[in-house]
């Protein structure tokens, strides 16, 4: 099982921050997921669209200019560019690149031959999002780079978005998901990636499930669950 440090490792240092991914490094995490918006032609390791009460400044992230976000601060640590993330793993890690800003479509899909560069294969980097019309626009302009729809509920059509994106996994909240939901994203071919997960019981029960990977604020526990015997009967556990 794929084991994902949610904004990086979120439990442990402040989310989305260099130190919260060096952390995840640490820890020995074979992947990580971040969260990018759009500011004065960069790029920006951030999770809100405004910038209160997560860090200390004020307004609309993408309405600032870059001098003023590099003062900000998110529990006494900087707001890092994507560049600047991208260069502190070196590739040791696959980066899911959460899509969140407006105006951050075009802006990766210019930067993304030189983010290839800081030591990257393109299936290192997965670029996934709620928008769905914008990964259809990275899988245009970008066929190689593998794309990943985030769901949070159950669609009529199943896991029918896997196969019009040529998706490579689909992200599902773990309180929207179902046994007939991740067969049908694993008859299309894709992986199947929950969110989030710190739970032992919902590891367990997840990995019964036959997912593929989890999203965790604290990525270690990840892997303690799964080593831990339990006498439950996970089989009707999302049911």
């Amino acid at each position: 099982m794929l084991i994902f440090a949610h904004r990086g490792a979120s439990g442990y240092a402040p989310e989305n921050t260099l130190k919260a991914m060096a952390l995840a490094l640490e820890l020995g995490c074979e992947a990580v997921e971040l969260d990018v918006h759009h500011a004065d032609g960069e790029l920006w390791v951030f999770h809100d669209r405004r910038l209160s009460p997560k860090s200390d400044g004020k307004g609309l992230l993408a309405q600032q200019s870059s001098s003023y976000l590099k003062q900000l601060r998110v529990e006494g640590e900087p707001i890092p560019t994507l560049r600047q993330v991208l260069e502190l793993i070196k590739g040791r890690m696959t980066v899911n690149i959460e899509l969140k800003g407006v105006g951050c479509v075009e802006p990766f899909i210019q930067q993304y031959p030189q983010l290839l560069q800081l030591g990257y294969q393109p299936e290192q980097l997965l670029v996934s999002s709620f928008n769905h019309l914008w990964l259809k626009q990275v899988k245009q302009q970008l066929p190689d780079v593998p794309v990943a729809p985030l769901l949070e509920g159950i669609a009529l059509n199943q896991a029918a978005v896997v196969s019009e994106l040529k998706a490579w996994s689909l992200h599902l909240d773990i309180s929207f998901i179902s046994r007939e939901l991740v067969a049908d994203a694993h008859q299309r071919g894709a992986k199947v990636y929950v969110y989030t997960v710190d739970d032992a019981d919902d590891i367990r029960a997840l990995a019964a499930l036959g997912v593929d990977g989890i999203f965790a604020n604290y990525p270690d526990r990840v892997a303690a669950a799964l080593t831990q015997e339990s006498q439950t009967d996970y089989r009707h556990w999302f049911e």
